[in-house]
């Protein structure tokens, strides 16, 4: 009697076990499905994507990512533009010893709210002057801040010394891991680029 009683339990345990995974399995597939569903296809992800938007003086929802040096300049630009009032550029007149190629200097956006395995598109238009070379990247990272996955405009085109307006993109299928997207418009050595109509698509 105890053995049968011993034995009902185990398989019980068993039986709860396998209803928990796939109870699990099933809220995680619906949450996933509902995060997915929130975004329609081609819904604008990126904020403030003309750069029109300032809040106290500063450009809203972008950063700058650089090294601070006096040969640097990033702002946004009122004088030239694709569309609108404004642009933003980045200008770079010298190379030094401060430069460290894992930062370069860039415009970044973060977005915390992702499509999960949709693809994304980042597509924008871009004016240099004497530029090395200039790149715009989606970097997906999952909780651990590592690189779940990327894409750049260098796949597909160099851009690089002087050219007027020329819309450029690039995309890239969102890893189910990923915790946030951050888009990147690079400039990496010297010359000035400028950036306008940076959009972030989901198809």
């Amino acid at each position: 009697m105890e053995k049968e009683n011993m034995k009902k339990a185990s398989v019980l345990i068993v039986v709860a076990f396998i209803l928990g995974f796939v109870i699990g399995y099933a809220i995680n597939q619906n949450n996933e499905t509902k995060a997915t569903a929130q975004f329609q296809t081609n819904q604008k992800i990126l904020q403030n994507s003309g750069f029109e938007n300032n809040i106290e003086g500063e450009l809203a929802y972008w950063f700058k990512a650089y090294i601070p040096e006096n040969n640097i300049t990033m702002t946004y630009d009122t004088q030239t533009t694709y569309n609108g009032s404004r642009s933003v550029s980045i200008k770079k007149t010298a190379n030094t010893e401060i430069n460290d190629e894992s930062v370069n200097n860039n415009w970044a956006q973060t977005i915390s709210l992702v499509p999960i395995d949709r693809i994304v598109e980042l597509s924008g238009y871009v004016k240099t002057e004497n530029a090395e070379t200039v790149v715009m990247v989606i970097q997906c990272w999952d909780e651990n801040s590592n690189m779940a996955g990327f894409a750049t405009t260098e796949s597909k085109d160099n851009i690089t010394g002087t050219s007027d307006w020329t819309k450029y993109s690039t995309s890239v299928r969102v890893p189910v891991e990923t915790q946030h997207i951050t888009v990147r418009l690079v400039l990496v050595g010297t010359g000035q680029v400028w950036f306008d109509d940076v959009t972030l698509v989901v198809k």
